[in-house]
């Protein structure tokens, strides 16, 4: 039952983040509200949700691939150094750097702007605590 504890755990925040209207949804009802279609907000589900599916899926194939040809201590090594990098530049400089722009897009934009957003904010940086434990079991 340990093996399948990082697979439900992936699911619920999985499920959390989906079910959240603080996340994605504000988007969708933007662009709903500019299309002034209800119908569009629902459509626009669609979109998001592929995004970040290939997201994770290109995020998952990049951790294989790279498990594949780097050591996972390593790994986890520079991902945490990477982590506090980030972290302390956005300490230090991040509220500097904001882009302030309005968003009009269509469906595809939608779709491509999830794919970006799940990618640069981690949603298949998830995937790793799960996927870890197979790959050195497998020793992908």
């Amino acid at each position: 039952m340990t093996e399948a504890w990082p697979w439900l755990a992936l699911a619920g925040l999985g499920a959390f983040h989906g079910l959240n209207p603080g996340m994605g949804w504000l988007f969708a009802v933007a662009l709903g509200l500019n299309r002034h279609d209800r119908r569009v907000v629902w459509l626009s589900m669609g979109p998001i949700a592929l995004g970040h599916a290939l997201s994770v899926a290109a995020v998952a194939a990049a951790f294989v691939a790279a498990g594949l040809l780097i050591d996972a201590g390593a790994v986890r090594i520079a991902s945490g150094l990477i982590l506090i990098g980030w972290a302390f530049y956005h300490w230090a400089y991040g509220h500097r750097h904001r882009v302030r722009f309005g968003m009009q897009a269509g469906l595809i934009g939608l779709g491509v702007w999830s794919f970006l957003m799940a990618t640069a904010h981690g949603a298949g940086l998830m995937l790793w605590p799960a996927l870890m434990p197979l790959c050195i079991r497998w020793r992908c």
